[in-house]
Formats: C-alpha cells, structure tokens, sequence
C-alpha cells in the first residue's frame, strides 16, 4: 500500500485541528455573590483585589461628571451579574453603567438613570438573573443589562 505525501500531511493536518478544536463550557454563572466597594486611588484606578479587576475611571467621570478627576477617592460599586456583565455606580452618580467585557477593556453595553439627583448611598445586590439597586431607604430598583425591569 501506497501513501502519497499530500495523503499523509493532510491526515496530518486532520489530527492537529481535531485535537485543538477548543473546549466549550456552557450555563458559566459569571454573577459574583456580593458587590464590591472600591475605593479610586490617587492614580484613577479602581481596583478590587478579591475579584481581580482593575480599570481606569477618568472616561467614566467625564461620562458622568465632566470631570476626569471626579472620582479620585471615591468609594463605587462594583458587581458583576450572572451573564458577566460589569454594574458601576456609586454616591452622588445619576446613573448605573452597565460594561460588558472584552480583551483588556471594559465596553459600556448600558447606562440606566436611576435618580435625577443623584444617589445617596447605593448597594448593589445579585439576584439572579437581575442585579437590584438599593439607595438606603429611598428606593429599591431591579435591574438588566438594558434598563429597570418594571413591576409585574
């Protein structure tokens, strides 16, 4: 029996692409239990060491505050639903801005108003599938990446 050499390198060429056809995991639960409250440092960076995430915040105080320096040792709220996305907002902002990730960046997928005077002292809570937004006793909201889910 005879083998050709394009028959051996293409039997070859078979082996390699099946043994690196890439893994697939389905029903992931991306949502962390808790949010976390993190403070910007002097540097613009809000960075939250337990759940290994850092990013800049000078385009989200100009988005929220006109500001690039706004959130210099603010405290904001971080959590990160079921489906991965990122929620930020914290004290005094009018809006929850929702960030889907991607290769070393944070894509904003939503801005939700939530409050036209801005919030007082938001919490952030995952309850699957939703994300609530509570502002002390002022109010309790549900959200999704795309707005406020309204009561049925």
């Amino acid at each position: 029996m005879r083998f050709s050499i394009v028959g051996l390198l293409s039997v070859a060429a078979t082996a390699t692409l099946v043994s690196c056809a890439s893994l697939k995991i389905e029903n992931v639960d991306f949502g962390w239990p808790v949010e976390s409250v993190v403070t910007v440092g002097d540097d613009n960076v809000a960075q939250d060491k337990r759940y290994s995430v850092a990013f800049p915040t000078a385009e989200l105080a100009m988005e929220e505050f006109q500001n690039p320096d706004a959130l210099r040792g603010a405290k904001l709220r971080v959590i990160r639903s079921k489906e991965g996305y990122y929620f930020v907002t914290g004290p005094k902002f009018r809006n929850v801005y929702v960030f889907e990730p991607g290769e070393g960046m944070l894509t904003q997928e939503g801005k939700i108003l939530v409050s036209e005077t801005g919030l007082k002292d938001p919490a952030l809570n995952n309850r699957p599938p939703h994300v609530e937004l509570v502002d002390g006793d002022a109010f309790k909201k549900v959200l999704t990446a795309s707005g406020i889910l309204e009561a049925q």
